[in-house]
């Protein structure tokens, strides 16, 4: 930029700021109530930005048909009923992952630990209970990346309970697996490789409304909030075939 440009725009700012004997530009008393004024109001225009430009693509259009961004909003944050939403879908899930006896690491919901004799009983009894759990400590490790990697804390309450939406899809998935066991005696082979391929595009559902969900509260480009949420999906993954091996 050149110094006539640079000079043009301190002009123009002339009311804001104020160059002291140390040459250095200073806020003045105006400055800085124009300063508070855009951080209590961030949220309203960093909002209106992000839904312009950042969902602009074709895809991204399309992915927006599937996601229940009525719901996942800053602005409009309707608290109650996200609270009743929230509370179906914790109640869902806990009787889903009994029903199924599914045991749930993040987006994962497998049997993997049947060959655990001695305890599978008391895990099979605590499914309910790991649902919830596992609500809790995905919602933590999404947080704690995001202030340790993004410097991002605002939201973090509206965040933790708009994120029951992230397991959504997962259970609708568990509703098919249930009804895919009903019918399993009829061709166990076909009916697996027809579960995985349900899983893992429910699993790409639930990974898109969590990188929504960090576009809407934590401010984070498409491209953060997605490479996010895939490290801590794969993160999962990792653990579950070392437990398997």
């Amino acid at each position: 930029m050149s110094t006539g440009t640079i000079y043009h725009h301190l002009e123009s700012l002339s009311q804001l700021i104020e160059q002291k004997e140390d040459k250095k530009y200073y806020l003045t008393d105006l400055g800085i109530h124009a300063y508070n004024s855009l951080q209590d109001n961030i949220e309203t225009y960093i909002t209106k930005e992000f839904s312009k430009k950042e969902f602009n693509s074709p895809i991204l259009k399309t992915l927006m048909h599937i996601t229940p961004k009525r719901f996942i909003t800053v602005n409009n944050f309707n608290l109650l009923q996200v609270l009743l939403i929230s509370s179906t879908i914790f109640i869902s899930g806990a009787i889903l992952c009994g029903l199924n006896g599914l045991f749930p690491l993040f987006l994962y919901f497998g049997d993997f630990f049947q060959h655990l004799e001695d305890i599978t009983q008391l895990i099979l009894n605590l499914l309910p209970l790991f649902f919830v759990l596992n609500y809790l400590l995905y919602y933590f490790v999404i947080e704690g990346l995001c202030r340790l990697f993004y410097k991002k804390k605002e939201n973090s309450l509206k965040l933790f309970l708009s994120f029951s939406f992230v397991l959504l899809p997962m259970l609708i998935y568990m509703l098919l697996h249930y009804l895919f066991q009903l019918t399993n005696s009829f061709n166990y082979q076909i009916i697996n490789i027809i579960d995985n391929i349900v899983l893992i595009i429910f699993q790409l559902w639930s990974l898109w409304i969590l990188t929504y969900n960090l576009s809407v509260y934590k401010y984070l480009k498409i491209e953060s909030s997605l490479i996010l949420s895939l490290l801590v999906h794969y993160a999962a993954f990792s653990i579950i075939l070392f437990l398997s091996i």
